[in-house]
């Protein structure tokens, strides 16, 4: 009778696990006056993020891999799909990025 058990638990279907979702660092420049910058390093697991770097941003570069949205210190609020750049206007320190999966 244990034999039986063993082979039918043997034979039983493995439940399949879901793989974790992988994450990726989008690679973000923020431009400001007078060539100023800075750079960041943003997982894409869709939650807020704080940056508390006070310089004045006027851009914000991509070279992809996230959708990312950008929330300034006066209100601005930019979204940034993949890659490329975006202008923030009027040009304000920003207070916190969001990003996910492109």
């Amino acid at each position: 009778m244990a034999a039986i058990l063993v082979a039918v638990a043997q034979a039983a279907p493995t439940a399949v696990q879901a793989s974790p979702r992988q994450e990726f660092r989008v690679s973000l420049t923020f431009y400001g006056a007078a060539g100023a910058s800075y750079e960041m390093n943003v997982p894409t697991d869709d939650s807020p993020h704080r940056i508390t770097n006070p310089l004045s941003v006027s851009s914000i570069y991509s070279v992809g891999g996230g959708n990312c949205n950008f929330f300034g210190v006066d209100g601005s609020n930019g979204f940034l799909p993949d890659s490329g750049t975006i202008f923030i206007s009027p040009p304000q320190s920003q207070v916190s990025v969001i990003c996910d999966v492109a």
